[in-house]
């Protein structure tokens, strides 16, 4: 199967520097051990790319949906451009595995390829053309509650929906970035109305709207084989559906402040 996920390089002596500015976490102290999770929000913090970015030999690069790379790129171009960093879309081929040895984020580098640690017990394999693409482990990442921005789902909730803040993709103590405010504020005094629940009792594509009990529910993230199926729906969090399933995450505030209202 080809791997829906692709490899951006980034090249220029201000890449960190930018995308420090653009994405969710600290960047400026990336290290080849450590591939963070990042999102990339709009000014109402909305998420319109994510991924895992990663150095290697000078390099910058982030593991991304590839339906909604050219997409990223158009929105970063003005960032990077006025720096002078180019960033395109590689052929270098990206596939996640089942049955991983390496923790989430945790980097492995040898000549010509690298692992890293995802969830559900999964591994991206980076530059290796013998480990194809699995869509298991694929859904192995949906069911432990990681989905990442698809073309048909861009723009449509805020990290902490996704929770983001649980799994590493959110840093509340870094400087300015675009949509702080709104994703900041929201952790220090408010609470989500509604969160990602796994779903399994259908195929689906992400940007899809699923019908359930006369209740429509947008599809984040998806994927399926021939067997079997998996994808993230938005829900409200007060909801009550068999055919949702909850994330195997307990949701709490990463940061200290005043008694949490709902936003």
């Amino acid at each position: 199967m080809n791997s829906p996920f692709g490899l951006i390089q980034f090249k220029g002596d201000q890449t960190l520097k930018v995308l420090q500015g653009q994405c969710t976490q600290m960047v400026t102290n990336l290290t080849p051990e450590h591939a963070p999770l990042v999102a990339f929000c709009d000014p109402k913090g909305r998420m319109f790319g994510s991924g895992r970015l990663l150095q290697y030999n000078n390099l910058v690069s982030l593991i991304t949906p590839i339906d909604q790379s050219d997409a990223l790129l158009k929105r970063l171009h003005p960032f990077l451009a006025l720096s002078r960093v180019s960033a395109a879309l590689t052929e270098i081929p990206v596939g996640l595995v089942a049955q991983s040895s390496l923790s989430p984020a945790v980097c492995q580098h040898q000549p010509g390829t690298t692992r890293v640690g995802e969830f559900g017990n999964t591994q991206w394999q980076v530059g290796d053309q013998d480990q194809p693409h699995d869509p298991k482990a694929d859904m192995a990442r949906l069911s432990a509650g990681l989905g990442f921005v698809r073309q048909g789902s861009a723009d449509l909730l805020i990290p902490q929906q996704a929770h983001y803040q649980m799994l590493g993709g959110v840093n509340f103590k870094k400087g300015c970035y675009t949509g702080q405010e709104v994703i900041a504020r929201l952790e220090h005094l408010g609470q989500a109305k509604k969160y990602l629940y796994v779903y399994r009792e259908a195929p689906v594509s992400p940007g899809e709207s699923v019908e359930l009990d006369g209740t429509s529910f947008q599809v984040f993230d998806a994927a399926n084989d021939q067997e079997d199926q998996a994808a993230l729906l938005l829900a409200p969090v007060s909801v009550n559906l068999k055919q949702l399933i909850h994330v195997p995450l307990t949701i709490t505030r990463q940061v200290e402040g005043q008694r949490p209202v709902k936003l």
